[in-house]
């Protein structure tokens, strides 16, 4: 009696992969959509590590040049997908108050803490890439100060009051930048001016109680003598 011929193994695995792509293949795609669908949704609320340009804007004191461009600072931001898209067109920030009397070369370290983000974006500043940055100022400066007087006016006849006054009324100091800053007015020297005299004087600028490193321009200013109106 001759049976039915058994399954070779072989046609059995074929079988089960032909039905594998070929059965209810409505269901299996529904099931793979959904995982794609919580595969995305677990990515888009799982944090991310991400680096980040950072604008450091050191707020510099009016004494103070710098020489070279701020150096660039990246930021490892850590937050979902999401948040840290917020972040390409809105960067985070490093606000430093540089003050007058900082040397002409400082070194300003940072830290995670030192870096803002926009409003409305939830993450997390992991690090700070590079940990210091160097800044060099311009190490002369000019400034323009008022002309202090040292002159004594002799009157003759009138005993009214006498007017000064200077041409320029303020001159321009130039020097190191640490010097120059402590200076808040020049002098003349001392001398005496008759009145009534209705030509001006050229008067020196004292510079012996300046420090030698100041340069002072002009070296001398116009003095002018006039009766003060009265007032009413």
């Amino acid at each position: 009696m001759t049976g039915t011929p058994a399954l070779r193994p072989q046609s059995a695995l074929q079988r089960r992969l032909r039905a594998a792509f070929t059965v209810r293949l409505g269901l299996k795609a529904t099931a793979v959509f959904i995982a794609l669908v919580l595969w995305f949704v677990i990515n888009a609320k799982e944090p991310q590590l991400q680096l980040v340009p950072v604008r450091f804007t050191p707020v510099l004191d009016s004494t103070l040049v710098l020489r070279d461009p701020v150096p660039p600072v990246q930021a490892i931001v850590a937050g979902s997908p999401k948040e840290l898209i917020k972040l390409t067109s809105n960067l985070p920030r490093i606000h430093r108050q540089i003050t007058a009397d900082s040397p002409d070369t400082l070194v300003i370290d940072l830290r995670p803490d030192d870096v803002t983000l926009p409003d409305g974006v939830d993450a997390v500043v992991r690090d700070v890439q590079p940990r210091s940055v160097t800044l060099r100022f311009e190490s002369t400066w000019s400034r323009k100060v008022p002309v202090r007087s040292q002159i004594d006016v002799a009157t003759i006849g009138y005993p009214g009051p006498v007017s000064l006054r200077f041409d320029p009324e303020s001159v321009e100091v130039t020097g190191p930048r640490h010097i120059v800053v402590g200076v808040s007015s020049v002098r003349t020297v001392k001398t005496t001016i008759s009145f009534p005299d209705s030509l001006p004087h050229l008067i020196d600028i004292d510079t012996i109680g300046l420090n030698p490193a100041i340069h002072v321009r002009p070296a001398q200013v116009k003095a002018q003598l006039s009766l003060t109106p009265p007032h009413g």
